[in-house]
């Protein structure tokens, strides 16, 4: 009987990325890639990458220059919002988006074609990759066993042993319903997909409108993720090497109903919107896809018993922001990092990696899927999204892709001291949802809804200016801890306004001193008596600053009135008071620099 190293059991993405990986890094292991797959030809949805995987890709797997030949790159993020009929033309819509290609790159993926490539990249460096071999059989042990069918051979039976097994077999879940353990679907989040590839589709740069092409300073919208927003739903256009456009649509079942996932009722769906219909106009079909519900996660991802779980064969979040991608990278990580330990003979790092790997993973799960739950209904408006992606945004290039870039992801310690931050960042997100949340409510009674769908565009990028540059293999933790702060208060702050009617308060230093992150945490409501109590606590602020400067004033107090002006009482002569409120003013007027 043959005996490997290390059984991945599929041979797609994930498994593919492991193999190479592992392989990479110790050269002399024995891998074994079974794929049930006899030929990989069929499309798969999953194209769009992040910048998490991207440095993956290219820093780990040494894929930079395929890449760049082969598949095509990504110019970030991009976002298109409606009219409450769905019929403005794609240049009147409003937008966040990018004018150049991102600092940090990402690519659209092929996933056939790159994972045809995969098989004879891996081989070409001695990975074992078997095509049409189903696995029928596994038995964890040490050695494990693993029982596969061989499609070359009309079915014959083949049985192999393993140091380490490792599942990528996707939404299948081998090995998880092989030990009969339980897979949890989400029910927080009720969302589902249907999705198709064509031919001949519009590109994003088709339209000739030259002040709609300068708005981004004619950078190429075709290449970004493109996202067109609604209340409850968004519709995807991805590009593909190869006149390939992906188009799909997610949405909230509980929003919506359930009736998009058949190809007649899909693309009915998709000629409801007037930017859709201009798109896909002479659009040639490919292929049409479906899931009926998307989220789900496991309860262990990674043993000591030698098996671990990559990609959807351990969970899965939602494809808005396009996470799928980046679980894999950190998985993968954290497969390599305990095979290394295991092979080393140290025990005590490998248990420990074990453990403290499947907490982690289970916070990235916990994190990623507070990005989704509640929030499909602000979707289609610009004005509330545009704060939450201001914060999404900023905090995946410093929470999420500054420890991946700068290595720290395998570092025990390092993941010990983010999870002891766990609960305070579950919590912050929960109450910036509810204010999103609140403030679409808000906007949607009042009919303000959709009032800046229309001819404005926002800079995606401006969230990430202060990161942009900093991010990369040396981490900066008293920076990044305090752009927490600052995202979090300014975003907040910004929201305010948004309620409030009253401009200007997320860009006064004052403000954003009075909002630390745990203010924020910790704000239940926004309404008049909460709105009040902040404005309260500014003047004594301000108060106190001017005591520090006039230890001699009487000051009594310091009030913020409803038009932002200040108020200061006291039994203070002519000459002082000129001079109290003139530096009150120049406090109350300092702004900070707000990305």
């Amino acid at each position: 009987m043959t005996s490997y190293d290390v059984v991945i059991a599929g041979g797609g993405i994930a498994g593919a990325f492991l193999a190479r990986q592992l392989k990479l890094e110790r050269p002399s292991l024995s891998i074994l890639v079974l794929e049930q797959a006899k030929e990989i030809d069929n499309l798969k949805v999953g194209e769009s990458t992040v910048e998490v995987a991207a440095h993956y890709m290219i820093t780990r797997l040494n894929l930079g220059t395929y890449l760049y030949q082969h598949q095509l790159p990504k110019n970030g993020l991009r976002f298109f919002f409606d009219n409450a009929d769905k019929s403005l033309p794609l240049t009147r819509m409003s937008e966040i988006g990018s004018d150049h290609m991102p600092y940090c790159p990402s690519f659209q993926l092929e996933r056939a074609a790159l994972e045809r490539d995969l098989v004879d990249l891996n081989r070409a460096i001695g990975i074992d990759v078997q095509l049409g071999a189903k696995v029928v059989e596994v038995a964890v042990g040490s050695p494990h066993r693993v029982v596969y069918q061989d499609g070359e051979q009309e079915g014959q039976r083949h049985e192999v042993r393993a140091r380490w097994l490792c599942d990528a077999t996707g939404r299948r879940q081998l090995l998880t319903r092989a030990r009969g353990h339980k897979v949890h679907k989400e029910e927080r989040l009720p969302t589902a997909a249907a999705w198709g590839r064509y031919r001949n589709v519009a590109g994003l740069d088709a339209p000739s409108d030259p002040e709609w092409r300068q708005r981004v300073r004619w950078t190429s919208r075709h290449l970004s993720t493109n996202h067109l927003m609604y209340d409850g739903y968004w519709i995807w256009f991805i590009p593909l090497a190869g006149d390939l456009m992906s188009v799909g649509v997610v949405y909230d079942k509980s929003r919506i109903g359930d009736s998009v996932r058949t190809r007649p009722a899909f693309e009915a769906f998709l000629r409801e919107h007037r930017a859709v219909r201009d798109l896909m106009e002479g659009a040639v079909f490919e292929d049409f896809q479906a899931y009926a519900h998307l989220p789900y996660r496991s309860d262990v991802y990674f043993s000591e018993d030698r098996w671990a779980l990559t990609g959807e064969a351990g969970a899965f979040t939602d494809p808005f922001y396009s996470p799928g991608s980046d679980f894999i990278a950190t998985a993968n990580e954290f497969i390599a990092s305990m095979i290394a330990s295991d092979l080393d003979g140290d025990a005590e790092a490998f248990r420990t990696k074990v453990g403290t790997y499947n907490d982690y993973y289970r916070f990235k799960y916990e994190s990623t899927i507070r990005l989704y739950i509640d929030l499909y209904p602000i979707f289609g408006s610009y004005d509330v999204f545009r704060l939450k992606f201001w914060l999404d945004f900023n905090n995946y290039y410093n929470l999420v892709l500054w420890p991946f870039m700068a290595g720290k992801l395998r570092d025990i310690a390092f993941l010990r001291d983010e999870l002891r931050f766990a609960d305070r960042i579950l919590m912050a997100q929960s109450t910036m949802a509810r204010q999103f949340v609140a403030l679409a409510d808000k906007l949607r009674d009042s009919g303000e809804y959709f009032a800046r769908n229309e001819g404005l565009f926002a800079n995606g990028l401006d969230g990430v200016r202060s990161l942009e540059k900093r991010v990369g293999p040396s981490l900066d933790e008293l920076f990044r801890r305090d752009q927490v702060q600052k995202n979090y208060g300014s975003v907040f702050a910004r929201v305010l306004e948004r309620f409030t009617g009253k401009t200007d308060l997320a860009a006064r230093e004052v403000v954003l001193k009075e909002l630390p992150f745990p203010a924020v945490v910790l704000w239940k409501d926004i309404d008049e008596k909460s709105v009040a109590g902040l404005f309260d606590r500014l003047g004594l602020r301000l108060k106190k600053e001017l005591a520090r400067e006039f230890p001699h004033a009487p000051i009594e107090r310091v009030r913020v009135r409803d038009d932002l002006s200040l108020e200061i009482t006291g039994d203070l002569d002519a000459e002082v008071r000129s001079a109290v409120e003139a530096r009150a003013f120049v406090l109350w007027q300092t702004t900070v620099l707000v990305d």
